[in-house]
């Protein structure tokens, strides 16, 4: 990985208004995710800063100081109702440089001293530094980790999310948090067609998060949004070249096609069943948030509707 450029701003506002999720509140410390993983739907939003969906998107992370303070005068107003917050949803709000600022921990701070439930999506294993303030959120009803695992190939992760800590590790420590009493969630979001849509690679993570003490499971396919197209498609060329014409008819557009998601819901739901969760965790996540590749897989091995 090369040099990586932290740019310090500060906001004006902290909480977002969101519109059309199934969240209305969002938290976004940082811009930029030095994670780096190939496929992610926030590469796109980089370039509303002025940068580019590829290399910039890992490279330069946009950190905003000031944040803990302006959030703490959003959550005195009397009029904020304590409605659940999504942390991190543009991007981790966990990445290693919050080892160094600390702007997450601080905006736990301030939700717990006002009393306002939280909810994160994380690939780091550097939320278990908070496990003491999620403990304390925990009281709060809707407060949940979640922990995204896409894949336990050890291959597929590297080459996919090449700056994350291993699954292993992230199941870990999602172990650890629910031993702990914090609500913890798996999402294996987004799957890949022709690398983790499989029932076995789908039910080898289902099984996983099960083991670690995961409260609910849920994922969904891949989408492909505009430069986070042309990006993802690049790494699949290079890596997976049979399966490009595939993907290229498939991804017309940001969605793969109706059916391919239908298939995708249907085998999640045959998995998570069987690994033991039950429909109504599975319904709780969607609405809070919208086998293994021992070798290249072939174009006739992507099970898309085309």
């Amino acid at each position: 990985m090369g040099s990586i450029d932290y740019i310090e701003t500060a906001c004006k506002s902290a909480l977002n208004r969101v519109s059309g999720m199934p969240f209305r509140w969002s938290l976004n410390p940082y811009r930029g995710c030095v994670h780096g993983c190939h496929y992610c739907y926030a590469r796109a939003t980089h370039a509303y800063l002025g940068f580019d969906a590829g290399d910039d998107f890992s490279a330069k992370i946009v950190v905003k100081t000031n944040m803990p303070e302006v959030l703490r005068r959003e959550l005195a107003r009397l009029s904020w109702a304590h409605e659940c917050v999504a942390l991190g949803t543009a991007t981790d709000a966990y990445q290693p440089c919050e080892g160094r600022y600390r702007i997450t921990r601080k905006l736990l701070e301030a939700l717990r001293d006002f009393r306002t439930p939280v909810s994160v999506v994380t690939k780091s294993t550097l939320v278990l530094r908070d496990r003491d303030l999620w403990v304390e959120l925990a009281r709060l009803p809707g407060t949940r980790v979640n922990v995204t695992v896409t894949t336990l190939d050890p291959l597929l992760w590297r080459l996919l999310e090449p700056g994350t800590p291993p699954p292993a590790r992230r199941l870990d420590v999602m172990r650890r948090l629910a031993d702990a009493g914090v609500p913890c969630g798996l999402f294996m979001a987004p799957v890949l067609p022709g690398l983790t849509d499989s029932e076995a690679a789908m039910a080898e993570v289902a099984e996983a998060a099960c083991d670690a003490g995961a409260e609910l499971f849920w994922g969904g396919a891949l989408r492909l949004a505009p430069l986070v197209r042309e990006h993802y498609l690049a790494v699949i060329a290079k890596a997976f070249p049979a399966l490009l014409p595939d993907y290229e008819r498939a991804f017309r557009g940001a969605n793969a096609p109706a059916g391919y998601r239908v298939l995708i819901e249907e085998r999640m739901e045959r998995v998570g069943q069987r690994a033991g969760f039950a429909l109504a965790g599975r319904e709780a996540a969607r609405e809070r948030h919208p086998g293994r590749a021992g070798s290249a897989p072939t174009a006739g091995q992507l099970p898309l509707p085309l």
